[in-house]
């Protein structure tokens, strides 16, 4: 019985530790053969030369994780995406959060022949990011 316990909170601990990402791309631009993402950059302001690629968005949701991890999450995605598109840049349009759901729990307490109930709440959040996928051509 123990063993099935520790299991349990194991896989719950592990489940959570995964952050759920997903991405994708409308190509606007000509696309490059594939970079590691490593390579590609995040860019507030255009560089003075660049090519549009494409639109780029990503999410990220983890119950558990910190919005800075989500953040983070959310923009390794976004470059993943432009990376797959050959883009070397990134121009970072928005991040924000999203609402992925409610997570509430309810408890009912009957007494005589009436039962009553209590809800709590609570609301969960992920982070999307935007942004036009770039190439900015090597300053020789």
């Amino acid at each position: 019985m123990k063993m099935v316990k520790i299991l349990n909170v194991l896989f719950v601990f592990l489940l959570s530790a995964c952050t759920l990402t997903r991405g994708s791309s409308v190509l606007v631009g000509t696309s490059r053969p594939s970079i590691d993402p490593a390579q590609v950059r995040l860019y507030t302001e255009l560089p003075i030369k660049y090519e549009k690629v494409a639109l780029l968005s990503a999410d990220s949701r983890n119950d558990l994780a910190s919005q800075q991890n989500l953040t983070n999450a959310a923009i390794e995605r976004l470059k993943k995406e432009a990376a797959k598109l050959g883009a070397n840049g990134i121009l970072l349009d928005g991040i924000g959060n999203y609402e992925v759901g409610t997570t509430g729990i309810i408890t009912a307490n009957t007494t005589g022949s009436y039962t009553f109930g209590t809800f709590g709440g609570v609301t969960r959040t992920g982070k999307a990011a935007t942004g036009v996928a770039i190439f900015v051509p090597e300053e020789h």
